[in-house]
This record gives structure tokens, sequence and C-alpha cells, in this order.
């Protein structure tokens, strides 16, 4: 089913998300809240702005999960980075394998990540899709996942002139319209940044919603503001320092300045 963790603040080592008491190494094999799946050990990615001017954040994915990968403690502990998208995958029954399709995936100076999945991406809802792709991302796509296409839809729709939110919850309207139409299900948590703000989603459709938790000024995480699937201490959910948990059908969008701002998916509902 995936975890996900995004963090916006002072630069501090990319790893941090991986490596906290519950952070998505522990989520990897142990997570506390996952509604489908027991493991994400499919693979594992981090995407970061190095803070080197360049619009387009960095993307480090593997199919190993992070207690497995020769090469991410290193590289993890010593890199360093303001804002952080990473994420554990859990491969959804028919979705292939792959680093194309571990998340974080990068579209020009955006990174998503995407703890859900389609039902009936491979018997016509992709099509539906994929037909709303400008040509130029369609033809860039390396590998065909659900959660790489919602990807796709939130660049085409910010490319269309939509803020961040209304890119993200536009492309959720786009998915759960698909879904819809051939009566299936879909779990549409989502985190996406540009390096600078940052949205995270906590919806689905005819299904319960995944958990999706906000921390500012959380223990350890000084200056901070994290978004996670589940809290990154070692306290039991319900009971975590400085953690919030998000309801569901709700969109979080984190300013510049670390401010967090809710509001309900109403556009969402609309079409659900």
């Amino acid at each position: 089913m995936c975890r996900f963790a995004l963090r916006l603040g002072p630069a501090r080592p990319i790893g941090d998300l991986l490596t906290a008491p519950h952070g998505l190494e522990v989520q990897s094999y142990a997570p506390r809240q996952q509604q489908h799946g027991n493991v994400n050990v499919d693979g594992t990615g981090i995407a970061w702005w190095p803070g080197d001017g360049d619009p387009t954040p960095l993307r480090y994915a593997t199919l190993a999960p992070p207690w497995s990968d020769p090469n991410l403690p290193d590289l993890a502990a010593r890199l360093t980075a303001g804002t952080v998208l990473a994420a554990v995958r859990g491969a959804t029954p028919g979705i292939g394998h792959g680093a194309d399709l571990v998340a974080p995936f990068v579209v020009g100076d955006l990174a998503v990540a995407h703890n859900g999945w389609l039902g009936g991406f491979r018997t016509g809802v992709a099509a539906t899709l994929l037909r709303e792709l400008p040509d130029d991302l369609l033809s860039g796509l390396p590998a065909v996942s659900d959660s790489r296409v919602l990807a796709l839809l939130i660049a085409a729709h910010r490319r269309r002139g939509a803020d961040l939110a209304a890119a993200v919850e536009l492309a959720l309207v786009d998915a759960v319209v698909a879904c819809r139409a051939a009566s299936q299900p879909a779990t549409l948590n989502l985190a996406v940044t540009d390096g600078t703000e940052a949205v995270a989603v906590r919806g689905s459709l005819d299904l319960p919603g995944n958990s999706l938790w906000v921390a500012t000024g959380a223990p350890g995480w000084d200056g901070c503001t994290v978004v996670a699937s589940e809290p990154l201490d070692h306290a039991d959910p319900g009971s975590a320092t400085g953690w919030t948990s998000v309801p569901d059908a709700t969109l979080v969008h984190v300013g510049r300045t670390g401010a967090v701002a809710t509001r309900p998916l109403t556009l969402l509902e609309e079409h659900a």
C-alpha cells in the first residue's frame, strides 16, 4: 500500500524521514495503520532540493527496502536539504515492479508520492486517464502505474494555470470520475511539493481512508513541518506528541513559512 513522509524546514540529513524511531524504514516492515497489506518492501525513494538554485529535485529510487540498500545509508546521512519527500512501496497487485515505479515521482519541479491505488486501473481506468495527458507528458512516461499517472495529471493541471492545491484536487477529480464510471473504488492519499510549499491529501472513494498525520513542533523536528502516513516517533499514534491526525476528505497545505492550513475536499466530494 505504501507509506510516505514529507518534511519542510531547515536543512537536515535527507535520511531522517527513514531513520526516525518509527520512520519509513520501520514502516516498511511494521506499519501501524496500514489499511491494505502488511509490509512495504518493494522499493524506497527520496526526492529533495539541495539548495543549489535548481528548481528540479534530485531523486534516488531503489527496488530495495531501506534496510537492505547498500548505498542509501551513507547517502541519506550525509546529503542535506530543507524539503524532502520520501516513500516506501508496497506494490499493488497487477502493477509492475521497477525503480521507475517507486515514489516519489519527479515531474518538472514537482515531487509526488501516492499512498493508495485506483481500482480497475488495468481494465479501463488507465486508458481514460491517459487521454487527459498532454502528448509531451505522456511520451515521457517511463513506466505506467496509477500513482505515476496521478503525478502527471497534477503536473498537467498546474501547467494549465492551477495553483498547487487546485492542481492536486483537479487530478483527484479526474481519478474519481474515471473510477466511478468503471464502478471501482480508489484510495487517494497524496503528498506533493515543489520544494517551497506542499500539499497533502487524505481521501478515498468507497473505501476507508488511509491515515495521514501532520506535525508542527514535534520533539526532534525543531523548526520543521512534517506530513506522514504515520507519526515518525515511538509513541502510539493516538498519543504521539506534536502530531495531529488529519480527518478524512481533507486537503493540507503547508506554506513557504511552514504554516499549515486545512480544508475539506469539497470539489472531490461533489464528484464522488
